[in-house]
């Protein structure tokens, strides 16, 4: 007969400290591990310490009920679900509680992307290694997922795999040798000061894309705070900015809770009057931006993005277009120059910083949490008129 357990150190935030894991008759090997919470110190380690104390936790130990054993993908698939042990612990210990939207990403992530291989197929939690999880890796790149996809399927399985970990259900962690897929994600375009002017001086059509337009050029707003705003969030030239419209959650308060007070020009008033005038609901708890078929509730995000493609139309930038029978193929330059809704955001703070403003007004209205995250926003090489610049230093130093 073997001995019921055995001893290991694993290095851990409190310092070294003695594990045990104890053995498993009808498995037929040492499984089940957990921490004696002895930490290992002294010359003899305090090993002897360790052992009574897992002799202790004997009858504690009950390894039908053994979430290392449990199917990998049985396992993910119950590990995202919205009522999950893990889900509820962000919630009510935490009290980080996730996003419906988020949970529903790592649910597709899932279905989608991990679930089709079949490597994972009958493995268990514990028998998943790390060359599984490179296998999948070859495996997504062979079936063309993008690095970005791969990247946050390695996510989905990573959290779940570490939860166990973190609660001595599971000896190792897998994960811990596997790097993320690399990638080099497309910097966001930004628009040109004379672009920038050529927008805010050109005729409108449609008083509601151009106001979600200027709302995150000139105010540096998010697609989800522009969604959420209200009809009394406007007062005297401010924002009173303290929601975020999120899918599937409703409204919650801004990115990182920061709700903040940004400043709006004239033009932004005036075409928000604009838009008053054409709205059916206009009370101060109304929707600024009410779905034109969902009564009480903001516009999709399908119509911010309809709304940049068609002012930047307006001013030249195309959209492009797909060849028929009548007329060739026109290449859409807002894909080339990677211009999106938060390109926006993008230009308002890069532009913002070489019109003067200071970086704490920058950073106050964009709402960011740091000087570093504004200056991954800044753009200035893309914006910057290279040729007028060197005029200014011919005359700068007499040459």
């Amino acid at each position: 007969m073997r001995y019921p357990f055995t001893l290991f150190k694993r290095k851990t935030g409190n310092g070294l400290i003695w594990y045990a894991r104890f053995w498993d008759d009808k498995a037929g090997k040492y499984t089940k591990a957990r921490s004696t919470g002895i930490i290992a110190e002294g010359k003899k380690e305090r090993k002897r310490e360790a052992a009574l104390k897992a002799k202790e936790m004997l009858s504690e130990i009950r390894f039908e009920t053994d979430s290392a054993d449990r199917i990998f993908i049985p396992y993910l698939e119950y590990f995202w679900k919205p009522n999950s042990p893990y889900v509820k612990e962000c919630a009510n210990l935490k009290k980080k509680p996730l996003s419906a939207y988020y949970i529903l990403q790592n649910e597709t992530n899932v279905r989608l992307h991990v679930k089709p291989f079949p490597g994972f197929a009958k493995i268990t939690l514990r028998e998943l290694t790390a060359g599984n999880i490179k296998d999948w890796m070859s495996w997504a790149v062979d079936n063309s997922l993008s690095s970005r996809t791969i990247n946050s399927a390695l996510s989905t399985m990573r959290v779940a795999v570490h939860y166990a970990h973190d609660r001595d259900e599971l000896d190792k962690d897998p994960f811990r040798k596997i790097k993320d897929a690399a990638d080099s994600p497309k910097e966001k375009g930004v628009l040109t000061f004379a672009e920038r002017a050529t927008l805010i001086n050109a005729k409108t059509t449609d008083p509601r894309s151009r106001l979600a337009v200027l709302l995150g050029l000139l105010c540096g707003m998010r697609r989800g705070e522009v969604r959420g705003l209200k009809w009394g969030d406007f007062a005297n030239g401010l924002i009173n900015l303290t929601h975020n419209y999120v899918n599937m959650d409703g409204l919650k308060k801004p990115k990182r809770g920061k709700e903040r007070i940004v400043p709006y020009l004239n033009i932004v008033e005036q075409t928000f009057e604009e838009v008053r005038k054409i709205s059916l609901h206009t009370e101060q708890n109304d929707y600024v931006f009410e779905s034109f078929d969902r009564p009480g509730q903001p516009m999709c995000e399908t119509f911010f993005r309809n709304a940049l493609r068609r002012e930047l139309e307006e001013i030249g930038i195309s959209a492009g277009r797909k060849a028929t029978s009548d007329a060739p193929a026109i290449p859409s330059e807002q894909k080339k120059r990677n211009l999106s809704y938060h390109s926006l955001r993008h230009t308002f703070i890069t532009l913002g910083r070489l019109d003067g403003i200071s970086d704490i007004e920058i950073q106050a209205v964009a709402g960011h949490s740091s000087r570093r995250m504004m200056e991954h926003y800044s753009h200035a090489e893309k914006v910057i008129d290279f040729r007028a610049m060197r005029e200014k230093l011919d005359k700068a130093v007499g040459m």
